[in-house]
Protein backbone atom coordinates (compact mmCIF):
# COMPACT_ATOMS: atom_id res chain seq x y z
CA UNK A 1 0.00 0.00 0.00
CA UNK A 2 2.54 2.44 1.23
CA UNK A 3 4.81 1.53 -2.18
CA UNK A 4 1.94 1.76 -4.59
CA UNK A 5 0.99 5.37 -2.99
CA UNK A 6 4.62 6.53 -3.99
CA UNK A 7 4.31 5.17 -7.31
CA UNK A 8 1.23 7.14 -7.85
CA UNK A 9 3.26 10.06 -6.66
CA UNK A 10 1.05 11.24 -3.94
CA UNK A 11 3.65 13.32 -2.12
CA UNK A 12 1.68 15.37 -0.09
CA UNK A 13 0.74 12.38 1.90
CA UNK A 14 3.88 11.04 2.40
CA UNK A 15 4.60 12.63 5.98
CA UNK A 16 1.16 11.70 7.65
CA UNK A 17 1.47 7.85 5.70
CA UNK A 18 5.03 7.46 6.56
CA UNK A 19 4.91 8.86 9.56
CA UNK A 20 5.58 5.45 11.19
CA UNK A 21 8.91 5.54 9.47
CA UNK A 22 10.65 7.61 12.35
CA UNK A 23 14.42 7.39 13.41
CA UNK A 24 13.25 5.98 16.65
CA UNK A 25 11.48 3.17 15.49
CA UNK A 26 13.36 2.66 12.32
CA UNK A 27 15.52 0.01 13.76
CA UNK A 28 12.41 -2.39 13.88
CA UNK A 29 11.25 -1.98 10.05
CA UNK A 30 15.55 -1.17 8.41
CA UNK A 31 13.36 -3.34 5.04
CA UNK A 32 10.42 -0.85 4.68
CA UNK A 33 12.75 2.23 4.86
CA UNK A 34 14.99 0.67 2.23
CA UNK A 35 12.25 -0.05 0.20
CA UNK A 36 10.41 3.10 0.17
CA UNK A 37 14.01 5.62 0.23
CA UNK A 38 14.42 3.07 -2.92
CA UNK A 39 11.00 3.89 -4.74
CA UNK A 40 11.52 7.71 -3.96
CA UNK A 41 15.00 7.41 -5.46
CA UNK A 42 13.77 5.67 -8.86
CA UNK A 43 11.11 8.23 -8.88
CA UNK A 44 13.43 11.12 -9.02
CA UNK A 45 12.27 12.79 -5.75
CA UNK A 46 16.03 12.55 -4.46
CA UNK A 47 15.57 15.17 -1.45
CA UNK A 48 12.76 12.88 -0.13
CA UNK A 49 14.98 9.63 -0.56
CA UNK A 50 17.58 11.35 1.25
CA UNK A 51 15.36 11.54 4.22
CA UNK A 52 14.95 7.79 4.99
CA UNK A 53 18.63 6.67 3.68
CA UNK A 54 19.75 9.36 6.44
CA UNK A 55 17.35 7.77 8.52
CA UNK A 56 19.22 4.29 7.90
CA UNK A 57 22.91 5.85 8.38
CA UNK A 58 24.36 4.18 11.26
CA UNK A 59 22.47 0.73 11.25
CA UNK A 60 25.47 -1.58 10.43
CA UNK A 61 28.48 -0.82 7.94
CA UNK A 62 26.09 -0.98 4.50
CA UNK A 63 28.38 0.43 1.45
CA UNK A 64 25.40 0.44 -0.73
CA UNK A 65 23.52 2.83 1.36
CA UNK A 66 26.34 5.00 0.95
CA UNK A 67 26.65 4.64 -2.15
CA UNK A 68 22.82 5.34 -3.03
CA UNK A 69 23.45 8.54 -0.57
CA UNK A 70 26.30 10.14 -2.41
CA UNK A 71 24.36 9.21 -5.64
CA UNK A 72 21.22 11.35 -4.17
CA UNK A 73 23.53 13.88 -3.04
CA UNK A 74 25.03 13.69 -6.71
CA UNK A 75 21.59 13.96 -8.31
CA UNK A 76 20.61 17.33 -6.62
CA UNK A 77 23.99 18.91 -7.46
CA UNK A 78 26.02 18.67 -4.17
CA UNK A 79 29.05 17.57 -4.99
CA UNK A 80 30.92 17.88 -1.81
CA UNK A 81 28.55 15.71 0.09
CA UNK A 82 28.52 13.14 -2.45
CA UNK A 83 32.48 12.57 -2.67
CA UNK A 84 32.24 12.46 1.03
CA UNK A 85 29.94 9.63 0.81
CA UNK A 86 31.59 8.02 -1.83
CA UNK A 87 34.82 7.72 0.01
CA UNK A 88 32.55 6.31 3.18
CA UNK A 89 31.09 3.46 0.68
CA UNK A 90 34.79 2.55 -0.54
CA UNK A 91 36.16 1.56 2.60
CA UNK A 92 33.11 -0.72 2.97
CA UNK A 93 33.07 -1.26 -0.99
CA UNK A 94 36.89 -1.01 -1.66
CA UNK A 95 36.37 -3.69 -4.51
CA UNK A 96 33.62 -1.42 -6.26
CA UNK A 97 35.10 -0.33 -9.87
CA UNK A 98 31.80 1.78 -10.45
CA UNK A 99 32.04 3.68 -6.84
CA UNK A 100 35.50 4.15 -7.84
CA UNK A 101 35.35 5.72 -11.24
CA UNK A 102 32.49 7.70 -10.07
CA UNK A 103 34.60 9.13 -7.66
CA UNK A 104 37.12 9.53 -10.03
CA UNK A 105 35.14 11.51 -12.02
CA UNK A 106 34.05 14.32 -9.51
CA UNK A 107 37.48 14.21 -8.41
CA UNK A 108 38.34 15.81 -12.21
CA UNK A 109 35.48 17.75 -12.39
CA UNK A 110 36.70 19.34 -9.38
CA UNK A 111 40.23 19.38 -10.98
CA UNK A 112 41.76 17.18 -8.43
CA UNK A 113 43.52 14.80 -10.77
CA UNK A 114 46.61 13.77 -8.57
CA UNK A 115 43.85 12.73 -6.31
CA UNK A 116 41.73 11.00 -8.74
CA UNK A 117 45.15 9.17 -9.58
CA UNK A 118 45.80 7.56 -6.36
CA UNK A 119 41.44 6.51 -6.10
CA UNK A 120 42.48 4.42 -9.34
CA UNK A 121 45.84 2.93 -8.16
CA UNK A 122 46.37 0.37 -5.60
CA UNK A 123 48.39 1.03 -3.01
CA UNK A 124 51.80 -1.03 -2.33
CA UNK A 125 50.03 -2.84 0.15
CA UNK A 126 47.17 -4.24 -1.62
CA UNK A 127 49.44 -4.50 -4.83
CA UNK A 128 51.89 -7.11 -2.56
CA UNK A 129 48.25 -9.42 -2.15
CA UNK A 130 47.98 -10.07 -5.53
CA UNK A 131 49.59 -13.69 -5.03
CA UNK A 132 48.28 -14.30 -2.53
CA UNK A 133 44.43 -14.25 -3.37
CA UNK A 134 45.17 -16.03 -7.07
CA UNK A 135 42.22 -18.19 -6.58
CA UNK A 136 39.44 -14.80 -6.36
CA UNK A 137 38.46 -13.10 -9.01
CA UNK A 138 40.37 -10.35 -10.44
CA UNK A 139 41.28 -7.36 -8.77
CA UNK A 140 39.53 -4.09 -8.88
CA UNK A 141 42.29 -2.30 -10.08
CA UNK A 142 43.16 -4.77 -12.96
CA UNK A 143 39.70 -4.02 -14.20
CA UNK A 144 39.62 -2.66 -18.03
CA UNK A 145 37.70 0.37 -17.06
CA UNK A 146 39.82 1.56 -14.10
CA UNK A 147 43.02 0.73 -16.08
CA UNK A 148 41.01 3.13 -19.03
CA UNK A 149 40.03 6.11 -16.91
CA UNK A 150 43.46 6.36 -15.14
CA UNK A 151 45.41 6.42 -18.80
CA UNK A 152 42.98 9.00 -19.75
CA UNK A 153 43.92 11.17 -16.87
CA UNK A 154 47.85 10.28 -17.69
CA UNK A 155 47.44 11.28 -21.71
CA UNK A 156 45.65 14.59 -20.12
CA UNK A 157 48.61 15.51 -17.83
CA UNK A 158 51.45 14.41 -20.60
CA UNK A 159 52.60 11.85 -18.38
CA UNK A 160 53.19 9.36 -21.58
CA UNK A 161 55.13 6.63 -19.61
CA UNK A 162 52.89 6.80 -16.88
CA UNK A 163 49.86 6.38 -19.75
CA UNK A 164 51.52 3.41 -21.55
CA UNK A 165 52.30 1.64 -18.63
CA UNK A 166 48.61 2.15 -17.69
CA UNK A 167 46.94 0.52 -20.49
CA UNK A 168 49.55 -1.64 -22.87
CA UNK A 169 48.97 -4.40 -20.47
CA UNK A 170 45.33 -4.33 -20.97
CA UNK A 171 45.84 -3.18 -25.19
CA UNK A 172 47.41 -6.12 -25.80
CA UNK A 173 45.92 -8.86 -23.33
CA UNK A 174 42.85 -7.82 -25.36
CA UNK A 175 44.52 -8.17 -28.47
CA UNK A 176 45.63 -11.35 -27.91
CA UNK A 177 42.60 -12.77 -26.76
CA UNK A 178 40.84 -11.53 -29.96
CA UNK A 179 43.48 -13.44 -31.70
CA UNK A 180 43.08 -16.65 -30.09
CA UNK A 181 39.10 -16.48 -30.43
CA UNK A 182 39.84 -15.55 -33.88
CA UNK A 183 41.34 -18.84 -34.86
CA UNK A 184 39.29 -21.05 -32.44
CA UNK A 185 36.46 -19.56 -34.29
CA UNK A 186 38.70 -20.71 -37.52
CA UNK A 187 39.89 -23.89 -36.80
CA UNK A 188 36.67 -25.49 -36.27
CA UNK A 189 38.35 -29.01 -35.88
CA UNK A 190 36.67 -31.97 -34.70
CA UNK A 191 36.19 -32.86 -31.29
CA UNK A 192 38.47 -35.90 -29.80
CA UNK A 193 34.70 -38.02 -29.25
CA UNK A 194 34.13 -38.08 -33.02
CA UNK A 195 37.85 -38.59 -34.04
CA UNK A 196 37.59 -41.97 -31.79
CA UNK A 197 34.02 -42.79 -32.87
CA UNK A 198 35.64 -42.89 -36.24
CA UNK A 199 38.89 -44.82 -35.52
CA UNK A 200 36.53 -47.58 -34.50
CA UNK A 201 36.10 -48.26 -37.61
CA UNK A 202 39.62 -49.66 -38.67
CA UNK A 203 39.98 -51.65 -34.93
CA UNK A 204 36.47 -52.70 -35.36
CA UNK A 205 35.91 -56.86 -35.63
CA UNK A 206 33.19 -59.09 -35.94
CA UNK A 207 33.77 -62.12 -33.00
CA UNK A 208 30.93 -64.83 -32.70
CA UNK A 209 30.67 -65.27 -36.30
CA UNK A 210 32.40 -66.45 -39.46
CA UNK A 211 33.40 -63.16 -40.75
CA UNK A 212 35.77 -62.93 -37.48
CA UNK A 213 39.01 -61.44 -38.27
CA UNK A 214 37.39 -59.39 -40.98
CA UNK A 215 36.95 -55.36 -40.80
CA UNK A 216 32.99 -54.10 -41.33
CA UNK A 217 32.73 -53.10 -44.92
CA UNK A 218 32.74 -49.29 -45.56
CA UNK A 219 33.37 -47.02 -48.44
CA UNK A 220 36.69 -45.64 -49.37
CA UNK A 221 36.03 -42.05 -48.02
CA UNK A 222 34.79 -43.53 -44.62
CA UNK A 223 38.15 -45.40 -44.42
CA UNK A 224 40.48 -42.64 -45.45
CA UNK A 225 38.77 -40.41 -43.00
CA UNK A 226 39.28 -43.20 -39.80
CA UNK A 227 42.70 -43.17 -40.99
CA UNK A 228 43.28 -39.54 -41.17
CA UNK A 229 41.52 -39.29 -37.50
CA UNK A 230 44.50 -42.14 -36.25
CA UNK A 231 46.72 -40.31 -37.27
CA UNK A 232 45.04 -36.60 -35.69
CA UNK A 233 44.55 -38.99 -32.44
CA UNK A 234 47.98 -40.18 -32.57
CA UNK A 235 49.88 -36.32 -32.82
CA UNK A 236 47.33 -34.94 -30.16
CA UNK A 237 48.96 -37.75 -27.80
CA UNK A 238 52.32 -37.11 -28.62
CA UNK A 239 51.78 -33.18 -27.97
CA UNK A 240 50.04 -33.94 -24.76
CA UNK A 241 53.12 -35.97 -23.60
CA UNK A 242 55.53 -33.44 -24.54
CA UNK A 243 53.95 -30.82 -22.75
CA UNK A 244 53.87 -33.34 -19.53
CA UNK A 245 57.47 -34.01 -19.90
CA UNK A 246 58.19 -30.03 -20.37
CA UNK A 247 55.53 -29.51 -17.53
CA UNK A 248 57.68 -31.98 -15.15
CA UNK A 249 60.94 -30.67 -16.34
CA UNK A 250 59.92 -27.12 -15.25
CA UNK A 251 58.87 -28.30 -11.72
CA UNK A 252 55.18 -27.79 -12.58
CA UNK A 253 52.03 -30.03 -11.30
CA UNK A 254 51.10 -31.52 -14.38
CA UNK A 255 47.03 -33.11 -14.02
CA UNK A 256 45.92 -35.24 -16.42
CA UNK A 257 42.41 -33.86 -17.78
CA UNK A 258 40.65 -36.32 -19.96
CA UNK A 259 38.23 -33.48 -21.29
CA UNK A 260 37.94 -33.23 -25.47
CA UNK A 261 40.74 -30.57 -25.70
CA UNK A 262 39.95 -29.51 -29.30
CA UNK A 263 36.32 -27.96 -27.94
CA UNK A 264 36.79 -24.64 -27.84
CA UNK A 265 37.35 -23.76 -24.34
CA UNK A 266 35.82 -21.15 -22.70
CA UNK A 267 37.75 -17.77 -23.17
CA UNK A 268 38.31 -15.18 -20.34
CA UNK A 269 36.89 -11.82 -20.91
CA UNK A 270 39.31 -9.03 -22.56
CA UNK A 271 40.04 -6.11 -20.45
CA UNK A 272 38.37 -4.11 -22.93
CA UNK A 273 35.94 -6.13 -24.58
CA UNK A 274 34.95 -3.34 -27.30
CA UNK A 275 38.49 -2.79 -28.24
CA UNK A 276 38.20 -3.03 -32.40
CA UNK A 277 34.87 -2.03 -32.27
CA UNK A 278 34.86 1.21 -30.22
CA UNK A 279 35.56 4.48 -31.85
CA UNK A 280 37.20 6.02 -29.37
CA UNK A 281 39.48 2.91 -28.62
CA UNK A 282 40.79 3.41 -32.24
CA UNK A 283 41.88 6.77 -30.85
CA UNK A 284 43.64 5.13 -28.20
CA UNK A 285 45.59 2.38 -29.77
CA UNK A 286 46.79 4.89 -32.21
CA UNK A 287 48.08 7.43 -29.35
CA UNK A 288 49.02 4.37 -27.66
CA UNK A 289 51.32 3.37 -30.34
CA UNK A 290 52.87 7.17 -30.93
CA UNK A 291 53.64 7.29 -26.85
CA UNK A 292 55.12 4.20 -27.64
CA UNK A 293 57.44 5.19 -30.21
CA UNK A 294 58.43 8.03 -28.57
CA UNK A 295 59.40 5.60 -25.55
CA UNK A 296 61.67 3.86 -28.54
CA UNK A 297 59.46 0.87 -27.38
CA UNK A 298 59.49 -0.17 -31.22
CA UNK A 299 58.98 -3.68 -30.69
CA UNK A 300 55.91 -3.30 -29.01
CA UNK A 301 54.64 -0.58 -31.36
CA UNK A 302 54.69 -2.69 -33.74
CA UNK A 303 53.33 -5.54 -32.41
CA UNK A 304 49.97 -3.61 -31.21
CA UNK A 305 49.84 -2.22 -35.47
CA UNK A 306 50.16 -5.53 -36.53
CA UNK A 307 47.67 -7.16 -34.17
CA UNK A 308 44.85 -4.11 -34.88
CA UNK A 309 45.48 -4.13 -38.62
CA UNK A 310 44.98 -7.98 -38.79
CA UNK A 311 42.60 -8.18 -36.26
CA UNK A 312 40.23 -4.76 -36.98
CA UNK A 313 39.99 -4.61 -41.30
CA UNK A 314 36.45 -4.74 -41.36
CA UNK A 315 35.95 -2.45 -38.26
CA UNK A 316 38.72 0.55 -38.64
CA UNK A 317 38.40 3.45 -40.78
CA UNK A 318 40.41 4.16 -43.67
CA UNK A 319 42.03 6.97 -41.63
CA UNK A 320 42.95 6.01 -38.74
CA UNK A 321 44.49 2.35 -40.68
CA UNK A 322 46.31 4.72 -43.20
CA UNK A 323 47.88 6.57 -39.74
CA UNK A 324 48.87 3.43 -38.41
CA UNK A 325 50.67 1.89 -41.60
CA UNK A 326 52.24 5.18 -41.67
CA UNK A 327 53.23 5.04 -37.87
CA UNK A 328 54.49 1.56 -38.53
CA UNK A 329 56.68 3.16 -41.74
CA UNK A 330 58.17 5.59 -39.55
CA UNK A 331 59.12 2.69 -36.67
CA UNK A 332 60.27 0.10 -39.37
CA UNK A 333 63.97 2.58 -39.78
CA UNK A 334 64.22 2.94 -35.92
CA UNK A 335 64.38 -1.09 -35.34
CA UNK A 336 66.87 -3.48 -35.25
CA UNK A 337 65.34 -5.49 -38.03
CA UNK A 338 63.02 -3.32 -40.51
CA UNK A 339 61.93 -6.08 -42.73
CA UNK A 340 59.15 -6.05 -39.91
CA UNK A 341 58.34 -2.58 -40.89
CA UNK A 342 58.31 -2.87 -45.12
CA UNK A 343 55.21 -4.11 -45.85
CA UNK A 344 54.43 -0.82 -44.22
CA UNK A 345 56.76 1.51 -45.78
CA UNK A 346 55.62 -0.35 -49.32
CA UNK A 347 52.10 0.77 -48.83
CA UNK A 348 53.03 4.33 -47.74
CA UNK A 349 54.72 4.63 -51.20
CA UNK A 350 51.65 2.71 -52.94
CA UNK A 351 49.39 5.92 -51.82
CA UNK A 352 51.88 8.46 -52.39
CA UNK A 353 54.18 7.55 -55.45
CA UNK A 354 55.14 11.05 -56.11
CA UNK A 355 55.85 12.27 -52.40
CA UNK A 356 59.75 12.36 -51.68
CA UNK A 357 59.00 12.49 -48.08
CA UNK A 358 57.37 8.88 -48.62
CA UNK A 359 60.70 7.53 -50.60
CA UNK A 360 62.80 9.02 -48.47
CA UNK A 361 61.07 7.19 -45.31
CA UNK A 362 60.95 3.85 -47.56
CA UNK A 363 64.34 4.27 -48.70
CA UNK A 364 66.00 4.44 -45.48
CA UNK A 365 63.70 1.37 -44.02
CA UNK A 366 65.39 -0.26 -47.39
CA UNK A 367 69.15 0.61 -47.15
CA UNK A 368 69.18 -0.97 -43.64
CA UNK A 369 68.73 -4.34 -44.75
CA UNK A 370 71.73 -6.33 -45.19
CA UNK A 371 70.05 -8.46 -48.05
CA UNK A 372 67.57 -6.45 -50.24
CA UNK A 373 64.01 -7.88 -50.43
CA UNK A 374 63.56 -9.15 -54.53
CA UNK A 375 60.24 -7.54 -53.39
CA UNK A 376 62.14 -4.14 -53.06
CA UNK A 377 63.08 -4.43 -56.78
CA UNK A 378 59.98 -5.65 -57.45
CA UNK A 379 58.48 -2.54 -56.47
CA UNK A 380 60.55 -0.03 -58.33
CA UNK A 381 60.18 -1.72 -61.22
CA UNK A 382 56.56 -1.79 -60.60
CA UNK A 383 56.03 1.33 -59.66
CA UNK A 384 58.18 3.00 -62.70
CA UNK A 385 55.96 0.73 -65.12
CA UNK A 386 52.57 2.34 -63.31
CA UNK A 387 53.81 5.61 -62.71
CA UNK A 388 56.60 6.67 -65.29
CA UNK A 389 56.55 10.33 -64.27
CA UNK A 390 57.48 9.53 -60.62
CA UNK A 391 61.05 10.82 -60.23
CA UNK A 392 61.73 9.21 -56.72
CA UNK A 393 61.99 5.45 -57.97
CA UNK A 394 63.95 6.37 -60.98
CA UNK A 395 67.11 8.38 -58.55
CA UNK A 396 66.46 4.86 -55.89
CA UNK A 397 67.64 2.88 -58.72
CA UNK A 398 70.52 5.35 -59.94
CA UNK A 399 71.59 5.05 -56.72
CA UNK A 400 71.63 1.20 -56.30
CA UNK A 401 73.32 0.91 -59.58
CA UNK A 402 75.92 3.93 -58.59
CA UNK A 403 76.63 1.58 -55.29
CA UNK A 404 77.62 -1.66 -57.46
CA UNK A 405 79.60 0.90 -59.80
CA UNK A 406 77.87 0.72 -62.53
CA UNK A 407 77.98 3.37 -63.60
CA UNK A 408 76.91 3.34 -66.98
CA UNK A 409 73.03 2.60 -66.23
CA UNK A 410 73.51 4.64 -63.10
CA UNK A 411 73.99 7.93 -65.39
CA UNK A 412 71.01 6.02 -67.71
CA UNK A 413 68.65 6.14 -64.66
CA UNK A 414 69.50 9.72 -63.38
CA UNK A 415 69.21 11.24 -67.25
CA UNK A 416 65.69 9.74 -67.05
CA UNK A 417 65.23 11.93 -63.93
CA UNK A 418 66.61 14.95 -65.43
CA UNK A 419 64.42 14.55 -68.17
CA UNK A 420 61.56 14.89 -66.29
CA UNK A 421 63.01 17.39 -63.38
CA UNK A 422 65.94 19.56 -65.15
CA UNK A 423 66.34 22.35 -62.35
CA UNK A 424 66.62 19.90 -59.91
CA UNK A 425 70.48 20.25 -57.99
CA UNK A 426 70.32 16.64 -56.65
CA UNK A 427 69.48 15.07 -60.33
CA UNK A 428 72.11 17.54 -61.65
CA UNK A 429 74.84 16.79 -59.01
CA UNK A 430 73.56 13.01 -59.29
CA UNK A 431 74.19 12.98 -63.52
CA UNK A 432 77.74 14.74 -63.34
CA UNK A 433 78.83 12.41 -60.57
CA UNK A 434 78.00 9.19 -62.80
CA UNK A 435 79.45 10.49 -65.90
CA UNK A 436 83.04 11.82 -64.19
CA UNK A 437 83.19 8.07 -62.49
CA UNK A 438 81.87 6.64 -65.98
CA UNK A 439 84.53 8.75 -67.79
CA UNK A 440 87.63 7.24 -65.20
CA UNK A 441 86.61 3.84 -66.77
CA UNK A 442 89.10 1.73 -68.95
CA UNK A 443 86.82 0.59 -71.27
CA UNK A 444 85.02 4.43 -72.57
CA UNK A 445 86.68 5.64 -75.98
CA UNK A 446 85.36 8.88 -75.73
CA UNK A 447 86.16 9.81 -72.27
CA UNK A 448 87.36 13.83 -72.65
CA UNK A 449 83.44 14.42 -73.95
CA UNK A 450 82.07 12.09 -70.92
CA UNK A 451 84.23 14.23 -69.02
CA UNK A 452 82.97 17.77 -69.77
CA UNK A 453 79.44 16.45 -69.94
CA UNK A 454 79.51 15.41 -66.00
CA UNK A 455 81.48 18.93 -65.50
CA UNK A 456 78.87 20.98 -67.42
CA UNK A 457 76.49 18.69 -65.23
CA UNK A 458 78.15 19.97 -61.77
CA UNK A 459 78.49 23.69 -63.06
CA UNK A 460 74.89 23.19 -63.56
CA UNK A 461 74.38 22.53 -60.14
CA UNK A 462 76.41 25.35 -59.00
CA UNK A 463 74.40 27.57 -60.69
CA UNK A 464 70.86 26.26 -59.32
CA UNK A 465 72.36 26.41 -55.80
CA UNK A 466 73.60 30.05 -56.33
CA UNK A 467 77.46 29.43 -56.23
CA UNK A 468 76.80 27.59 -52.79
CA UNK A 469 79.82 26.49 -50.62
CA UNK A 470 78.37 22.87 -51.53
CA UNK A 471 78.11 23.25 -54.46
CA UNK A 472 82.14 24.54 -54.89
CA UNK A 473 83.35 21.83 -53.01
CA UNK A 474 81.78 19.31 -54.88
CA UNK A 475 83.25 20.87 -58.22
CA UNK A 476 86.94 21.13 -56.05
CA UNK A 477 86.47 17.36 -55.33
CA UNK A 478 85.74 16.28 -59.03
CA UNK A 479 88.57 18.33 -60.23
CA UNK A 480 90.74 16.25 -57.30
CA UNK A 481 89.33 13.19 -57.75
CA UNK A 482 90.27 13.97 -61.88
CA UNK A 483 93.69 14.78 -60.25
CA UNK A 484 93.57 18.51 -61.86
CA UNK A 485 94.93 19.73 -58.89
CA UNK A 486 95.40 23.70 -59.51
CA UNK A 487 91.41 23.88 -60.45
CA UNK A 488 90.62 22.14 -57.72
CA UNK A 489 93.19 24.03 -55.23
CA UNK A 490 90.97 26.96 -56.63
CA UNK A 491 87.68 25.74 -55.90
CA UNK A 492 89.04 24.56 -52.35
CA UNK A 493 90.12 28.46 -51.77
CA UNK A 494 86.98 29.36 -52.75
CA UNK A 495 85.09 27.29 -50.37
CA UNK A 496 87.29 28.76 -47.11
CA UNK A 497 86.47 31.56 -48.25
CA UNK A 498 82.46 30.74 -47.47
CA UNK A 499 81.27 30.37 -44.14
CA UNK A 500 78.51 28.22 -44.28
CA UNK A 501 75.50 28.71 -41.11
CA UNK A 502 73.93 25.96 -39.83
CA UNK A 503 70.80 24.66 -41.20
CA UNK A 504 68.42 22.09 -39.60
CA UNK A 505 68.77 18.75 -41.06
CA UNK A 506 65.74 17.08 -42.51
CA UNK A 507 64.27 14.22 -40.99
CA UNK A 508 61.52 12.36 -41.57
CA UNK A 509 57.87 12.82 -40.54
CA UNK A 510 57.62 11.88 -36.69
CA UNK A 511 61.05 11.13 -36.36
CA UNK A 512 62.50 11.48 -33.47
CA UNK A 513 64.57 14.34 -33.17
CA UNK A 514 66.44 12.75 -29.61
CA UNK A 515 70.29 12.95 -31.03
CA UNK A 516 69.67 15.49 -33.76
CA UNK A 517 70.75 17.81 -31.15
CA UNK A 518 73.55 17.14 -30.02
CA UNK A 519 75.72 17.84 -32.70
CA UNK A 520 78.91 20.08 -32.59
CA UNK A 521 78.45 23.94 -34.36
CA UNK A 522 79.11 24.76 -37.95
CA UNK A 523 78.20 21.03 -38.73
CA UNK A 524 77.19 22.48 -42.10
CA UNK A 525 80.38 24.15 -42.67
CA UNK A 526 82.57 22.24 -45.36
CA UNK A 527 85.80 24.24 -44.46
CA UNK A 528 87.19 21.71 -42.41
CA UNK A 529 86.75 19.11 -45.31
CA UNK A 530 88.30 21.79 -47.73
CA UNK A 531 91.22 22.76 -45.81
CA UNK A 532 92.40 18.94 -45.25
CA UNK A 533 91.83 18.20 -48.83
CA UNK A 534 93.70 21.68 -49.98
CA UNK A 535 96.83 20.75 -47.42
CA UNK A 536 96.75 17.32 -49.23
CA UNK A 537 97.38 19.06 -52.18
CA UNK A 538 99.92 21.19 -51.07
CA UNK A 539 101.82 18.68 -49.25
CA UNK A 540 102.08 16.36 -52.56
CA UNK A 541 103.06 19.19 -54.56
CA UNK A 542 105.73 19.96 -51.68
CA UNK A 543 104.59 22.90 -50.63
CA UNK A 544 105.00 22.35 -46.56
CA UNK A 545 104.41 25.44 -45.17
CA UNK A 546 101.26 26.35 -47.17
CA UNK A 547 100.16 22.86 -46.06
CA UNK A 548 101.06 23.95 -42.60
CA UNK A 549 98.98 27.37 -42.56
CA UNK A 550 95.81 25.65 -43.95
Amino acid sequence: MRCSLVHLKYLLFLPSIFSVLQRENVYEHPHLAREVADSLMALGHYKYALKYYMMLEGIGEDGGLHLRIAQCYLSVNDRGRAIKYLYTALRVMEDSVDARLTLASLLLDEDKQDEAISILSPCKSTDSKLGLNSDKTKPWWLNGKIKLELSRIYKTKGMTEAFVDAIFPSVRESLFLETIQQKVRAKKSLPKSVLSERVKLLDAHHTGDVFQGFRPVASTSDLSKASRAKKLLQKKAMVKEAKKAAAMAAGLDWKSDNSDEDSPQAMRDPPLPNLLKDEEHHHLIIDLCKSLASLKRYWEAIEVINLTLKLASNTLSVEKGEELRSLGAQIAYNITDPSHGWDYARHVVNQNPYSFATWNCYYKVVSRLENRYSKHNKLLHGMRVKHKDSIPPIIISGHQLSMISQHQAAAREYLEAYKLMPDSPLVNLCVGTALINLALGLRLQNKHRCLLQGLAFLYNNLRLCESSQEALYNIARAYHHLGLVTLAASYYEKVLAIHEKDYPIPKLPNENPVGMDNRNKNYCDLGREAAYNLHLIYKTSGALDLARQV
